[in-house]
C-alpha cells in the first residue's frame, strides 16, 4: 500500500536534488534498516518515491551499490558515521542548489510536509521541522549555503547536528504549520520491535 500523501506533490523543482540517506549501520535494529520490507516494499522505497516526485535527480548518500540503479549513483560518505557527514556527501554531490533529504527507515514520508518546507525556503540555508520531540534533521531542505560550516565542522571532528543549525540561518517548522498526521509522518523505525508494531498497525 502506497503512501496516499506521495500522490499530492507539487511539479519537480528544478534547483533541488534528492539525497536519501542510507550510510548508517541500523545497530538497534540489527539488520539492514533499508531494505526492511513494509507494506508491499522495501522501507527504502517508500522514500524514494517521494524524493522522485520533488527532484529530477536523486542520489544515495552512503556507500550502497546494492540500492544502485541507472540514474541513481550511491557516493560513500566523505565523513561517516554521523547524519551531517551523509548531508554534507549529498550536498557536495548536488549539482543543484538546494537539497530535500528523506532516510531510508521512514514507512509515512508526507509530501505535504515537503510542499511547506519549499514555500518557506527562500532567504535561509535551511529548513528543518522541528517537534516537542526535537528536530528532524534527515527529513529536511538544505542549500549550498550550508557547505563551508559543514566541512569546517567536520575537519574538526565535530558532527552534532545541533551544533551546526547554531551557525546557519535557519528557517524552523513548528507543528501549527505542520499538516495534520504529522506525527505519523515523522516516525523513523529504529528497532525489531517498533517495526512489527507499525506493521500490526498496517495491517
Amino acid at each position: 500500500m502506497h503512501n496516499p500523501h506521495i500522490e499530492e506533490s507539487t511539479p519537480r523543482q528544478a534547483d533541488l536534488t534528492g539525497v536519501l540517506l542510507a550510510g548508517g549501520r541500523s545497530r538497534r535494529m540489527g539488520r539492514d534498516k533499508a531494505r526492511l520490507f513494509f507494506a508491499g516494499q522495501p522501507l527504502y522505497q517508500r522514500a524514494l518515491e517521494l524524493l522522485h516526485r520533488f527532484c529530477r535527480h536523486v542520489l544515495i548518500a552512503g556507500s550502497r551499490p546494492d540500492l544502485e540503479r541507472p540514474g541513481l549513483p550511491s557516493l560513500p560518505d566523505r565523513y561517516p558515521g554521523s547524519a551531517l557527514g551523509g548531508l554534507y556527501t549529498g550536498l557536495l554531490a548536488a549539482t543543484t542548489d538546494w537539497i530535500l533529504v528523506a532516510p531510508c527507515d521512514m514507512p509515512w514520508p508526507d509530501a505535504r510536509i515537503v510542499e511547506r518546507m519549499l514555500t518557506v525556503r527562500q532567504g535561509h540555508d535551511a529548513v528543518v521541522p522541528r517537534t516537542p520531540d526535537g528536530y528532524e534533521p534527515v527529513f529536511a531542505l538544505y542549500h549550498k549555503n550550508c557547505l563551508g560550516r559543514m566541512e569546517e565542522m567536520l575537519r574538526q571532528g565535530q558532527y552534532r547536528i545541533y551544533d551546526f543549525y547554531r551557525r546557519i540561518d535557519i528557517r524552523y517548522l513548528d507543528p501549527p504549520e505542520l499538516p495534520d498526521g504529522w506525527q505519523r509522518s515523522l516516525v523513523n523505525i529504529n528497532t525489531p520491535e517498533q517495526l512489527a508494531r507499525l506493521l500490526e498497525e498496517e495491517s
